[in-house]
């Protein structure tokens, strides 16, 4: 797992998206899509665009505007501030836990409501009880978005968490 960041759009067709909700304020619009390997976020205003995603090692990515790339084997802080665009940041941290505490956090999780925030509950591949899920929050506000999300990966017993904030700069 990877957690990536480009200063540019990056076509959703090279992901398997499973669900997708757009917001739209007065000096922004966010994309968030859950897709089979994780999500992809993106933060777009009048001159700029900027897309986090959280995806498996195998993924194809382009090559070109990548701001930040980082494997997820632990807990991570990051900041990225351009000269005049949107400022991205993110806490992001993977875990593997014991297969007794997976199960309690994947039923618990499995309990939440789409309304709440963008929610997919995969079907189990057939080796457990339950497929992996995947749930993003996202709260919009006037001049920045944070967005929570959490992802379960079943045949690994691992979580992954990000917490990520886009904002615009004051004028």
């Amino acid at each position: 797992m990877g957690i990536h960041l480009l200063g540019r759009s990056v076509h959703p067709e090279l992901y398997e998206t499973c669900s997708t909700r757009v917001v739209e304020r007065e000096h922004y619009r966010l994309t968030v899509r859950i897709m089979t390997t994780g999500h992809l976020i993106s933060f777009q205003t009048q001159k700029h665009f900027v897309t986090e995603v959280c995806c498996g090692n195998h993924q194809l990515l382009p090559s070109r505007g990548v701001l930040f790339s980082q494997r997820l084997d632990s807990s991570h802080f990051e900041r990225i501030a351009g000269q005049d665009g949107p400022i991205w940041e993110s806490h992001f941290e993977m875990e593997s836990v014991n297969p007794r505490l997976f199960l309690i956090v994947q039923q618990h999780a499995a309990q939440a409501r789409e309304f709440e925030g963008l929610l997919n509950r995969f079907a189990s591949n057939g080796r457990g009880p339950l497929g992996a899920i995947s749930y993003v929050n996202v709260q919009a506000f006037r001049r920045h978005v944070n967005i929570m999300s959490f992802h379960t990966f079943p045949d690994t017993c691992s979580i992954v968490r990000a917490e990520s904030r886009f904002s615009l700069r004051d004028q």
